[in-house]
């Protein structure tokens, strides 16, 4: 039931739409990896789900083009052509933020392609409602995480501009849900043939 409701309501469709052709992808904090399955139907290369809560990742059927670990950022070894992190920012601490960007940079390719996912905090009628399901996920304990933390367009527009990333585009994909879906496509610069740097995740996100 929780892997039908969050199917039925995150436009997991409309994120994929977004995805580079035969990509390969690092999904980040990936829950049953329902992004992941839907990107190797789509036409994704492969997938690597990093996925902290054992609980989910130990429920996630994976096939041979697709590699599922329990684990988070400092996991994955690139480079990468895309990068999901589909509603899991909002649940780490904001101190966490900019190092993950980093971190998520260096792990990508050159052009390759960031999809970040949250809910716009400006839709605050959604927003509301957005909150009252979460405090209900809380009580019954289907995520990690404590914290619950949302910034405006530009904020986030201004972290992955700061954090190395070429050009940040905000798409609003939330028409139709009652959520207020907005998806953050960053790309690294073309231009930027370094080798992915060594990093080191902030313990805050260990322990995530």
């Amino acid at each position: 039931m929780h892997v039908l409701g969050r199917f039925l309501t995150c436009p997991f469709l409309r994120v994929l739409d977004f995805l580079p052709p035969r990509a390969r992808l690092l999904d980040l904090g990936a829950g049953h990896a329902i992004f992941s399955h839907l990107a190797l139907a789509g036409g994704a290369l492969s997938t690597l789900a990093l996925e902290p809560d054992l609980r989910k990742i130990f429920l996630t059927f994976a096939g041979p083009r697709m590699r599922a670990v329990a684990g988070t950022a400092d996991a994955a070894r690139g480079p990468f052509d895309a990068v999901a992190i589909l509603d899991v920012l909002y649940r780490l601490p904001r101190a966490a933020w900019d190092p993950l960007f980093r971190a998520v940079r260096e792990r990508l390719a050159p052009g390759g392609v960031l999809l970040l996912k949250e809910q716009d905090p400006a839709h605050r009628l959604k927003a509301s409602w957005n909150r009252a399901q979460e405090w209900l996920v809380d009580r019954v304990g289907l995520t990690l995480g404590e914290a619950f933390s949302y910034e405006t367009r530009e904020e986030i527009g201004s972290r992955l501009h700061a954090a190395g990333f070429a050009s940040c585009e905000a798409v609003e994909i939330g028409a139709g849900y009652p959520h207020a879906h907005i998806l953050y496509v960053a790309r690294r610069d073309l231009r930027d043939g370094r080798e992915p740097e060594s990093i080191s995740v902030p313990g805050d996100l260990q322990t995530l």
